[in-house]
């Protein structure tokens, strides 16, 4: 016999058997649901759950993959992922085994699952969350488009608020502006020292097509962050005098900064200048007028702070919301009563906030009944006018006799200062 003849037959039939055997293991695991819970083969497509319905909070999409066997849903950023409450719709002769009841509430910041039941088979199903930017949108029966302020950039919108606040009448605008858009530019004007009104800012700045007043100052001198091009023209590096034991004594509290990256990404954090560094913190240092104030900000306090290095940015505060999550923390940012600003009382505002579909929004009301029965608006009013157009990350700015927005060098309120527009240190723009 042919040697090579024979050896290859005696392998075809080795790597035969060798296949059938294989074979047989895999058949045997999956009828006996292999390492760890699964279907019978006749189970394997089995659809187990018909449907899910997002009670709350409103979902954008939810998908039911009866194969792969998980549940995709999508929510608009800045939704509030640890409570939401799912009614599950099942197939005939299946029940639930964690959680026993159809509608129960899940806790989606964390790794969550739906475990059901057939006969005596049970299925996991895993739960994916997507998270999408919801574009923007100004309902038209809260905020009026205005077109009367000449022309515009196609990618600059003005809208007024037609609606009370809190039983309020308001005076209010916002201009958006759409950072998708290659020619848009935000712009922070000013210097460290000297006055300028609004109207100074944009004859001298070729004359922008939106400018806001910005952060506080005092003696003509910028007291927050501003940085131009990548160059910081004043320091974050904020001191409080308070009360301490009888004795007037300095804090140093981190407070709000608004800021946009290379990417035309905008943020809102707390911040403080040490030894050169611009640190962003997610929390603010935990200063209360009258308690012991707290260590000097550092890279080390307030914990996880990280190196800040927007392009342009502007600090004033108290920051209002931060990554889709009302703040206010104006207590530790020292704007208390001492400080003038008044956060629950109602007064002329000025504001900056991000939307995260890629917009820019300015906002500005009126107050102090310059326009009769309109006293203006409490910091949480404003915050929660931005929470509803779907932004989130925003900043108060100097308000009171300070705000001022011009859209192509024309007044949209009465500043509340005799009707004139006060000088101040600084300001943004939109180009």
């Amino acid at each position: 016999m042919n040697r090579q003849k024979y050896t290859s037959t005696n392998e075809a039939k080795i790597s035969l058997k060798l296949l059938q055997y294989l074979l047989l293991i895999v058949t045997l695991l999956t009828a006996s649901g292999g390492c760890g819970e699964s279907n019978t083969p006749v189970d394997s497509d089995f659809k187990y759950i018909e449907s899910i319905e997002v009670v709350s909070p409103k979902a954008s999409k939810v998908k039911v993959d009866n194969f792969a066997h998980f549940i995709e849903i999508e929510f608009e950023t800045g939704t509030d992922l640890s409570n939401v409450t799912l009614k599950v719709n099942l197939n005939s002769g299946v029940t639930m085994v964690s959680p026993t009841e159809l509608t129960s509430s899940y806790d989606l910041t964390k790794d969550a699952s739906i475990k059901v039941k057939r006969n005596a088979t049970t299925q996991v199903y895993r739960i994916k969350v997507n998270i999408i930017n919801a574009p923007f949108t100004a309902s038209a029966d809260k905020w009026e488009k205005k077109d009367n302020y000449g022309t515009l950039p196609a990618y600059i919108s003005v809208y007024k608020y037609r609606q009370t606040v809190s039983g309020k009448k308001v005076q209010a605008y916002i201009a958006v502006a759409e950072l998708n858009n290659k020619s848009v530019r935000f712009k922070v004007l000013g210097e460290k020292t000297g006055y300028k009104t609004p109207q100074q800012f944009y004859e001298e700045n070729s004359k922008p097509s939106v400018v806001l007043n910005g952060g506080y100052f005092w003696s003509g001198t910028s007291l927050g962050l501003m940085i131009r091009d990548g160059k910081t023209i004043s320091h974050q590096q904020p001191v409080t005098n308070r009360d301490y034991n009888g004795t007037p004594t300095p804090y140093y509290p981190t407070q709000g900064v608004f800021g946009m990256n290379n990417d035309k990404v905008f943020s809102a954090h707390y911040g403080y200048e040490s030894q050169g560094v611009l640190y962003a913190y997610p929390e603010p240092s935990p200063n209360k007028a009258g308690d012991k104030p707290q260590p000097i900000p550092s890279k080390d306090f307030p914990a996880n702070g990280k190196p800040w290095t927007p392009v342009e940015a502007i600090g004033a505060g108290p920051l209002l919301i931060k990554d889709g999550v009302y703040k206010n923390n104006w207590e530790a940012e020292l704007f208390d009563a001492a400080s003038g600003v008044g956060p629950t009382a109602n007064h002329p505002r000025s504001a900056v906030a991000y939307h995260p579909a890629g917009y820019v929004l300015f906002f500005v009301c009126e107050g102090r009944n310059k326009t009769p029965a309109t006293p203006g608006l409490t910091m949480k009013d404003m915050a929660d006018l931005f929470l509803d157009l779907g932004c989130t990350d925003a900043i108060n700015l100097d308000g009171g006799g300070s705000s001022c927005m011009l859209i192509r060098g024309q007044e949209t309120i009465i500043p509340s200062d005799n009707g004139k527009q006060r000088t101040v240190t600084n300001a943004i723009a939109l180009y």
